[in-house]
């Protein structure tokens, strides 16, 4: 790679280099303009680049080192050099990308270890050992994991410590947010330094220790996205399944499948209305009686469950989609139960059922090869590359974390923000009349989520990908619906007055921790916020949200690739 673009960009002092080269050795420091352009590729969560393959901010250098020791040396070096630098894990999602040509990225691919500890139901884990290295392994030993919705091959280090950790199974095995338990943090000057009982020598089991807890400092909702230093090592919190092993696989790929244990169950149930199926959320979640819960659309439901696009169309366009994949059965929960005995399995199957029959629910036929490829997608998050599959454009919305009572809502919401968009002749890929995925967290509270897919090829279809994700704001701005988490980056300041003085207390953390703001993030808060922005955010506020706006910034983002 030679070309005017490549030559033209800012290239790493020799001296620096010398340092890196001195911190990890020749072999792990490279400038190279083709791997270079890896780190550039602008994948979004998971999708195929479009036009625009490559971001325009290239990492001056990559580095690879396998020590907390060496990362904090590369801080400081950065620090001293007055460079900025991005942690970088497994990489998937764009937010692990450099976002100024000052940047160094820090892979941290070296840094995989993984220990099970099985007597405190946690494991001890580093950013590259991924959830599905982590579950296997915890499967071993009767424990899983949580995994996030972006699937098996996410760090569970990363979205435990620096971004959102919501999955479909957070319903018995919480949030990551929540899974945090000790921690090993280079700040962004180079200091070492561990937090909780880690900070004491006395084990990684515990977050907390006495003071002030730490968790909402260093990460609060949604994490600072690697805009508060590195975090190197973590514990991190397991659960009990009722099986111990590896899970016993069914089909061929692409129809991989889970044998559905003795003592487990996998329902799907359908209601008349939203307001009926609100209902028997609430009392679902009674008593820990599902071990998940997953509403999705039907079209999403339909992509699980046949091999290939292809596939999907035909069924759809001859009507023989099974039912669960038919867009009249949108009113839908996918439920999972697990027992430890033929009595409570029977208990917990009859209570599922009493409750759906009773709110005026029904049970939705099932073969066999779907039930197990569900309950397989279910437990391991391996919905993901169905999501991915219809196009190779996606991005999500609303992020709302808060009560049943808003489901309703939510799913009106999304309608109004896709805006008929992902109907037949509209710019997004062809769905059901919302894309709301939705689930319970910790038998308390939902989570919901909006999916967005486009054709990344397609200006239209990029045009109307990006409004479907600004329309969302306005949204839930002028029609309030719980918590909405992603609140990320600037939007952090315009949104501020719900999220009360969270972004204000972010800044301060900031500011203090890294004053020179080497540690980059466009996820996290600005570090300062010029007192004319601050003093005009609520009528900025309803200029950004205004629908001429938001138009004229779906145009532009389009236009340059998305």
């Amino acid at each position: 790679m030679t070309d005017k673009k490549t030559s033209s960009r800012p290239q790493l002092p020799a001296s620096v280099r010398r340092e890196f080269e001195h911190i990890l050795g020749a072999k792990y420091v490279t400038t190279d303009p083709a791997i270079l352009g890896g780190y550039a590729w602008s994948t979004g969560v998971g999708k195929v680049p479009g036009e625009k393959k490559f971001s325009n901010t290239w990492p001056l250098a990559v580095l690879l080192p396998s020590t907390t020791e060496e990362v904090a040396a590369i801080v400081k070096c950065c620090v001293r050099n007055g460079l900025a630098y991005r942690p970088h894990s497994t990489g998937y999602g764009a937010m692990c990308g450099v976002s100024s040509p000052d940047s160094i990225s820090i892979d941290m691919r070296r840094m995989n270890q993984l220990k099970i500890i099985p007597e405190d139901r946690m494991a001890i884990i580093g950013p590259y050992a991924t959830a599905n290295a982590l579950q296997a392994e915890a499967l071993n030993h009767g424990l899983t994991c949580h995994i996030i919705g972006a699937g098996p091959a996410h760090s569970p280090l990363a979205s435990a410590t620096s971004l959102l950790g919501v999955g479909t199974t957070s319903n018995s095995t919480s949030g990551n947010m929540r899974n945090l338990l000790s921690w090993e943090w280079v700040t962004p000057t180079g200091e070492i330094v561990r937090g909780g009982s880690a900070g004491c020598d006395a084990g990684w089991f515990a977050g907390e220790g006495p003071g002030p807890g730490t968790r909402g400092l260093l990460r609060g909702l949604f994490g600072a996205g690697g805009g508060l230093g590195v975090f190197t090592q973590i514990g991190y919190k397991l659960y009990p399944v009722t099986e111990k092993g590896q899970f016993e696989h069914t089909g061929r790929l692409p129809q991989i499948g889970t044998r559905i244990p003795e003592f487990s169950e996998l329902f799907h149930a359908v209601w008349p209305s939203w307001e009926q199926q609100t209902k028997a959320s609430f009392e679902l979640l009674h008593d820990d009686l599902t071990m998940a819960m997953l509403r999705m659309p039907p079209d999403n439901i339909g992509w699980t469950v046949t091999g290939t696009n292809a596939e999907y169309v035909q069924q759809a366009q001859s009507g023989t989609l099974p039912p669960v994949a038919q867009p009249q059965h949108e009113k839908n929960w996918t439920i999972v139960t697990t027992s430890r005995s033929a009595e409570e399995h029977a208990w917990r199957t009859a209570c599922v059922k009493e409750i759906v029959a009773r709110t005026g629910g029904r049970f939705l036929p099932l073969a066999q090869d779907h039930k197990e490829v569900l309950y397989h997608a279910l437990v391991t998050s391996q919905y993901v590359p169905r999501v991915l599959r219809p196009s190779t454009g996606i991005t999500t919305t609303f992020g709302v974390l808060d009560s049943f009572h808003f489901l309703p809502r939510c799913i009106d919401l999304a309608q109004k923000a896709l805006d008929g968009q992902n109907k037949p002749g509209g710019g997004l890929v062809e769905g059901s009349t919302d894309e709301q995925w939705i689930w319970p967290h910790e038998g308390r509270y939902m989570w919901a989520e909006n999916i967005i897919q486009f054709d990344p090829a397609d200006e239209t279809s990029r045009q109307a990908g990006v409004r479907g994700l600004l329309n969302s704001y306005p949204a839930l701005w002028n029609e309030p619906c719980g918590v909405g988490a992603f609140v990320l980056g600037p939007l952090s300041d315009l949104v501020g007055e719900r999220v009360g003085k969270a972004p204000a207390y972010a800044r301060k953390a900031k500011n203090h921790f890294d004053p020179d703001d080497h540690s980059k993030s466009m996820e996290y808060v600005i570090p300062r916020l010029p007192a004319f922005v601050e003093k005009h955010l609520p009528k900025a506020r309803s200029v950004a949200f205004s629908k001429p706006v938001i138009n004229l910034i779906a145009k532009k983002l389009a236009k340059k690739g998305m």
